[in-house]
């Protein structure tokens, strides 16, 4: 055993003449004794590197290419109320009571729509809230979520229709307070069904189209809800894509009306001229 323990504590030139006699050449075991302290010089530098502050450690290619696929974050517009107040634009129009949809409806959607009604209902429950919706798709789950909490708040909600509204979120539109439903001149309703995808084995496809069958039936019946329209009728609109401008959807009794010129921008533009 000591004698293994002395063999072991040898340097790696001695060892290489012991091992191999006296035959091995001054240059081979110049080059093993060489391999030894590389390995060991390598050691010791990925120990430094590891022992060095994060903010200190080289950045690696995989970490930047990563950083750069997911872009840049989004940046939200910032504007000085008339309190002198800069805030991203969306915090300003919450002050003035209005929520802002631009986006596919999906949960994180519908989260804050629902919780920014919840918040304005709570700060005065006797004034209007707006929403400016501006959507063409979504599922009906999440539009839904923002039609229970529409009901839910003691707020008239107005809901006015600008660029296209399709889909699903179109339920948010004819949802809204009756008489303050309304649409730019040159919006775009469509109506269609929900769509949904089946996969899976066919049991699970069953299920999954008894369930859309059963979102295309309740979407009828929020229409006729909202409008006043019989079933059947409406039903006849959903059957396929329906494009609609604003007066075809006040015949439906979806909206009430669409937004008036600005008179007064009218007659600056007049005396401009």
């Amino acid at each position: 055993m000591y004698k293994r323990q002395a063999r072991a504590r040898r340097s790696p030139v001695a060892r290489a003449h012991q091992e191999k006699g006296p035959r091995q050449t001054c240059a081979s075991a110049a080059a093993t004794a060489a391999r030894a302290l590389t390995s060991r010089a390598a050691s010791c530098k990925q120990i430094g590197a590891a022992a060095l502050p994060a903010r200190r450690r080289p950045v690696r290619a995989a970490a930047t290419v990563r950083a750069e696929a997911l872009g840049d974050p989004p940046v939200r517009v910032a504007v000085r109320t008339a309190q002198g107040q800069v805030m991203d634009c969306f915090s300003a129009l919450m002050m003035n009571r209005i929520i802002f949809i631009g986006e596919r409806i999906d949960e994180d959607t519908a989260t804050r729509v629902c919780a920014e009604l919840l918040a304005l209902q709570y700060d005065d429950p006797a004034k209007d809230v707006r929403i400016f919706l501006n959507c063409t798709s979504g599922t009906q789950y999440c539009v839904t979520t923002i039609l229970d909490m529409m009901e839910y708040v003691s707020c008239d909600v107005s809901v006015i229709a600008m660029g296209c509204v399709a889909g699903p979120p179109a339920m948010i539109l004819a949802a809204g307070a009756k008489g303050k439903r309304l649409a730019y001149p040159s919006a775009r309703i469509i109506l269609s069904q929900p769509l949904g995808g089946l996969s899976g084995t066919s049991y699970e496809v069953k299920i999954q189209a008894t369930e859309l069958s059963r979102n295309a039936r309740s979407q009828v019946a929020f229409f006729s809800k909202f409008t006043g329209v019989p079933f059947e009728e409406i039903g006849e609109y959903l059957v396929r894509d329906s494009y609609m401008a604003p007066e075809e959807a006040m015949k439906l009794n979806i909206i009430d009306g669409t937004l008036a010129v600005n008179e007064e921008k009218l007659k600056k533009g007049a005396k401009a001229r």
